[in-house]
């Protein structure tokens, strides 16, 4: 049980600093006006980040 648990808690940690990472990423790109490749309906498109 507590190997499982401790899993989780990683996971959950890895998690949290992904979305950190990609919001300051697009909060970056905003800032210099730039785009971002995204994926929609499984195509990758360049969008401005400013749309995001």
């Amino acid at each position: 049980m507590k190997t499982v648990s401790k899993q989780e808690d990683i996971s959950e940690k890895v998690m949290a600093g992904f979305r950190l990472a990609h919001k300051r990423l697009v909060e970056k790109a905003k800032r210099e006006d730039d785009t971002l490749v995204i994926e929609r309906n499984g195509k990758p498109v360049r969008v401005k980040a400013r749309d995001l």
